[in-house]
This record gives C-alpha cells, sequence and structure tokens, in this order.
C-alpha cells in the first residue's frame, strides 16, 4: 500500500516537474513576442503585401488552371486544360527551344563570367577600373538591350553591314527570319556574356579565398592555371551552383527576348517559349484558364529546380 503511495506522489510530482517548463516556454514566448513586438509590426505590411501580390495570385492561378476562364464566366473543366496543352504540337516545339535556351545559358553562366571575374582577380594594376567596366552595363535595361539587338540582326543591322564591309554578301540574311538562325540569334543575345551581376558573385567568391592557401599553393610550385582549377574553383563551387540555378529559374520562365525580337517565330513555333505561349493564351484568345494551366506547369518545374538544389545543398553541408 505504501508502495502504491510512494508510486502515486512520485507520479504527480514528475507531471507538476514537467508542466513547469512548459508554462515557463509559454511565458518566454509572450515575453518575447512583446520584446520584438515592433519588429512584428514592421513586418506585417510587408507580409500582407506577399500575399495581395504574390501568394494570392499564386493560388488563384493554380485553382483557375483547372477552369475554363475568360473573365465573363468560370467554368469548372478538370484536368482539361492540362490535357490540351500536352497534346498541342506547339508544347512540345516550345519546352525543345527553351530546353536548348537554358542549357546554353548554364553553358555560359559557368564560363565567360567566370573568366572574366579570375582575369579581373589577378591583373595588378587597374582592377577597380575593369571591375567598373564589366559592372557598367548593369545599368542598362534588359528590354533596351534586346531592341538593339534586334537592329543588329536586322537586314541592314550591324552584323549584316559587317559582313559586307568584309566581302561576305553571301553570309548576309534576315537572322530573326531564318528558322535555323533565329533561336541561335536569340541565344547569342548579350555577347560576350559576362553579365555584372555574375561577374560581380564569381569575383567576390574569388577575392573571398584566404591569400595563405594560394600562397602555399604557390610554395609547392603550382601554376597559375593548377591553381585555379585545383584549389580556387573548387572553393568557388557554392557560387556556382547558386548561379546555375539562378540562370535556370531565370531562364525557364523568361520569354521577353522571344517576344519582342520575333514574337515566337519564324512560324508558329520558331523561337516560341513556354512563358511566351501562356502570353499568347492569355492576350490574343483571352483563354485566362488555359494560361493558367501553362503557368501552373511552369511553376511545378521551378519548384521542382529550387527543391533539387535545396536537397544538393544539404547533402554537401553535411557531407561537408
Amino acid at each position: 500500500m505504501n508502495d502504491t503511495k510512494q508510486l502515486a506522489r512520485s507520479g504527480a510530482a514528475a507531471v507538476r516537474d514537467r508542466a513547469v517548463p512548459h508554462g515557463s516556454r509559454r511565458i518566454g514566448a509572450l515575453q518575447a513576442l512583446r520584446r520584438y513586438a515592433l519588429f512584428y509590426i514592421l513586418l506585417l505590411p510587408t507580409f500582407l503585401f506577399a500575399i495581395a501580390f504574390y501568394y494570392y495570385p499564386l493560388s488563384s492561378g493554380i485553382y483557375h488552371s483547372f477552369t475554363y476562364w475568360d473573365i465573363k464566366r468560370t467554368v469548372w473543366i478538370g484536368l482539361s486544360n492540362f490535357e490540351r496543352l500536352f497534346r498541342e504540337p506547339a508544347t512540345v516545339a516550345a519546352w525543345r527551344n527553351m530546353a536548348l535556351i537554358v542549357a546554353s545559358q548554364v553553358v555560359v553562366v559557368l564560363t565567360f563570367p567566370l573568366l572574366g571575374a579570375a582575369l579581373v582577380h589577378h591583373v595588378r594594376r587597374g582592377q577597380y577600373w575593369w571591375r567598373l567596366a564589366f559592372v557598367l552595363p548593369i545599368v542598362v535595361p534588359v528590354t533596351v538591350v534586346v531592341f538593339v539587338w534586334r537592329w543588329f540582326y536586322s537586314l541592314d543591322g550591324g552584323i549584316n553591314y559587317m559582313l559586307r564591309l568584309i566581302g561576305l554578301e553571301s553570309v548576309v540574311r534576315a537572322w530573326l527570319g531564318d528558322p535555323a538562325t533565329a533561336l541561335w540569334a536569340i541565344i547569342f543575345v548579350g555577347f560576350p556574356w559576362v553579365a555584372g551581376l555574375n561577374f560581380l558573385i564569381y569575383l567576390a567568391a574569388l577575392q573571398s579565398i584566404p591569400e595563405e592557401i594560394l600562397d602555399a599553393a604557390k610554395v609547392d610550385g603550382c601554376g597559375a592555371m593548377r591553381r585555379f582549377f585545383q584549389i580556387e574553383l573548387p572553393l568557388i563551387r557554392p557560387q556556382m551552383s547558386l548561379l546555375v540555378t539562378l540562370t535556370i529559374i531565370y531562364f525557364l520562365r523568361s520569354f521577353d527576348a522571344p517576344l519582342i525580337m520575333t514574337n515566337g517565330g519564324p512560324g508558329t513555333t520558331g523561337t516560341l517559349v513556354p512563358g511566351l505561349q501562356m502570353y499568347r493564351a492569355i492576350r490574343d484568345e483571352l483563354d485566362l484558364g488555359y494560361g493558367s494551366a501553362i503557368g501552373t506547369v511552369l511553376f511545378g518545374v521551378l519548384l521542382a529546380v529550387s527543391l533539387v538544389n535545396f536537397m544538393l545543398r544539404r547533402r554537401e553541408e553535411k557531407a561537408g
């Protein structure tokens, strides 16, 4: 009997001991809320604007992708928009064009900005002015750049003028009107592709490498090329991974260059990409439900790319 009473008392004591920390945590949370109340209040407008201009349109687009929506009426049609999307021949061409553009830009972001940053990083004199020369084009809007390149590719534009100047009249063509060259012309926009932001990220990564590591490599007899490929390149791998991910995300959803330069032509699918396909469905056909379906598929692909990148980064951090 006494043993039973002692067990009951010890059980009650254990319950009280567990209850005290819970109460303490609740009080601590309330104190933290009071302490940081001003910060939460200041964050509230940003959070509300994010809901109004990002999360609500996103949820609305996903919902309307399952409907026929032409502003006047909304009719639930299930997966019909997605079935139409995957049956349409233009969809295959659009995703093929986009895959080629994305793959090309991934190669670009891993080469030209990195090469420019490495050269500037190892320049002894005038590094500030070289850095300024590469970064200054950031102030030029992308739309202006696209319009300038559209003029370059025109029959009387800069490229054909230079070809005529050196006697290559046979090569002159309407670069954006030829199905064999139109997509590649769009890919080459911005040559030599040393984008200011990519260049700055690479340069900052190279400058953050401790000098002791590079000095030790010099003492061991490593040349400049060997140091770059065996020491510097592995140490800036996180920045390279970041830029590859940002490049994939940007060009998956981008359609400004095909829209301005060719409007998806020549023909109907010469330079068509999914973003432009969505834009046409909404602007030309006023089929908002179908456009929402295209946007939902793009969102799913972008989300998958982001999650894969997140998991790879987590795995690298754990391995490190």
